[in-house]
C-alpha cells in the first residue's frame, strides 16, 4: 500500500482532483471557503433568476457522487451541509445524508443533524439560518490493491466542500456504462428516499450500470427552456423525461399550452441529440390529482387537489389528461422518430402502492425502491439500451 497522503484545501482553488472525479453535476463554482456544486449548468441561473424552487433543488446533490480509485484505509471530507425546513407544511428538517460504496459490495451511509438551515416561510422570505462544518469520514475495507470508491453526496441538502483527506493517493475515475441523463420532479430528486442510496434514478443507474445525471429537481420540471438546452448539450446514451405532475401541482399549463410546450422541449433536445432514444414518462400515481386539477393544497402534510371549480373547456389538467396528451405526443411523433418511446408511469408506482404515500404525493423509502426495480426490470427488456 502506498503511503502517499491525499491533503486538499479547496479553499485554495485546486479542484482538478475533485471536478475530475465528479459525476452527475453540471457546475462547479469556487466559493470563499471551498466549493459549491449544481447539477444545472452554472448559465442557468441566470435564466430561472432568483426561484427559490429550482435554485436549491439544483444545488442539492440528488445523484451526485465522488469516484476515486484508491489504496486508501479512511477518506475524510470536510463539508457544511444545507438543510431545508417546510415546518409550516408539517415537513421538519431532516437529517443530511451521504453514502459510500466500493467495487467490493461495501455500503455506508453516515447522518447529520448540524450545518446550515434554510426555513422555508409561507408569508415572509426565507431566513437562512448558519451553521458549523462536518467532517465526514468513511473507514475503508481493507485491501491489497487499489480498488473503486464512490462517494454519494447528500440528495435532500445543498454542501460546500471544504477540504479533502485520504492516508493515500486518490485518483479520478473515468466514467464507465452508458451515460443516462433523467429530468423529472422532486419524485426524481426523491429527497423522502433514506440515503442517497435510495433514489430511484440511483438504484436503477447501479442495477444497470449507467452513468447517472440525475436532473430530478423538486418542484421543477416544468419544461424549461434552459433546461432541454442542458440536455441537448450533454452526450447521452439514454434520455428519460418525467413529465407532467408539477405541471399539474402549479397548475401552469393548460390542455392549449402543455401539449405544444412538450414538443418544444422534444424539438429542443433533438437538435442536439438527433438519435439518442428518449423515453417520456406520464405521472406516477397520485390520489389527489389523478382527477383534480391543482394548484396543490396542502394540509396537514397531505396534498389535496384545487378548490378551483371545473368549468366545460376550462382547459384545466389532470393527471389522467396528462398521461393521455403525453401518449399521444409519443405516438404521433415516434412515426418519423423511432428512437422516441413512452412509458406509463403508473408501470412504476400504481394506485395499488398509494399506501407508499405518506403526504400523497412523494413516495417513501420503499415507494422509491419499487419505482427503481421496476424501471430497471422495464429497462431490461425494452429496446432503449441496445438502439
Amino acid at each position: 500500500m502506498t503511503s502517499s497522503l491525499t491533503e486538499l484545501d479547496l479553499a485554495t482553488g485546486d479542484t482538478a482532483l475533485v471536478c475530475g472525479a465528479l459525476r452527475g453535476a453540471l457546475n462547479v463554482e469556487v466559493v470563499a471557503d471551498g466549493i459549491s456544486i449544481s447539477r444545472l449548468p452554472g448559465w442557468t441561473r441566470a435564466q430561472y433568476g432568483d426561484d427559490l424552487m429550482i435554485g436549491r433543488a439544483s444545488s442539492e446533490s440528488s445523484g451526485v457522487r465522488l469516484v476515486f480509485s484508491t489504496s486508501a484505509s479512511w477518506v475524510e471530507l470536510d463539508m457544511t451541509f444545507t438543510r431545508v425546513s417546510l415546518e409550516f407544511l408539517g415537513f421538519p428538517v431532516r437529517p443530511a445524508a451521504v453514502s459510500l460504496t466500493t467495487e467490493g459490495g461495501h455500503e455506508e451511509t453516515l447522518f447529520f443533524e448540524e450545518g446550515s438551515v434554510l426555513q422555508i416561510r409561507p408569508t415572509q422570505p426565507p431566513v437562512a439560518v448558519p451553521g458549523s462544518p462536518s467532517r465526514v469520514r468513511f473507514e475503508l475495507p481493507p485491501t491489497d490493491a487499489d480498488q473503486t470508491v464512490e462517494i454519494w453526496l447528500p440528495h435532500n441538502s445543498s454542501i460546500r466542500l471544504h477540504r479533502l483527506r485520504a492516508d493515500a493517493e486518490l485518483k479520478p475515475v473515468a466514467p464507465t456504462g452508458p451515460r443516462w441523463i433523467h429530468y423529472g420532479s422532486s419524485i426524481s430528486q426523491a429527497s423522502e428516499a433514506d440515503t442517497p442510496l435510495g433514489v430511484w434514478p440511483v438504484i436503477a443507474a447501479r442495477q444497470l450500470g449507467l452513468d447517472l445525471l440525475n436532473l430530478g429537481l423538486g418542484g421543477s420540471a416544468q419544461l424549461d427552456p434552459f433546461a432541454a438546452r442542458s440536455i441537448r448539450d450533454e452526450p447521452a446514451s439514454l434520455i428519460t423525461l418525467k413529465l407532467g405532475i408539477n405541471v399539474v401541482n402549479g397548475a401552469t399549463f393548460r390542455t392549449r399550452t402543455f401539449g405544444p410546450a412538450v414538443h418544444g422541449f422534444l424539438d429542443t433536445i433533438r437538435e442536439g441529440q438527433p438519435e439518442t432514444p428518449i423515453v417520456v414518462i406520464a405521472p406516477i400515481f397520485c390520489p389527489a390529482h389523478e382527477d383534480n386539477p391543482g394548484p396543490t393544497l396542502v394540509e396537514n402534510a397531505t396534498a389535496r387537489g384545487s378548490d378551483i371549480p371545473r368549468r366545460p373547456n376550462d382547459g384545466q389538467l389532470t393527471l389522467r389528461e396528462i398521461r393521455r396528451t403525453l401518449a399521444s405526443i409519443v405516438e404521433a411523433r415516434s412515426v418519423s422518430d423511432p428512437n422516441l418511446y413512452f412509458l406509463d408511469g403508473l408501470e412504476l408506482f400504481g394506485a395499488d402502492d398509494a399506501k407508499y404515500l405518506p403526504d400523497d404525493l412523494h413516495p417513501d423509502n420503499t415507494g422509491y425502491k419499487l419505482m427503481g426495480e421496476r424501471f430497471t426490470a422495464i429497462a431490461r427488456r425494452e429496446p432503449w439500451l441496445s438502439v
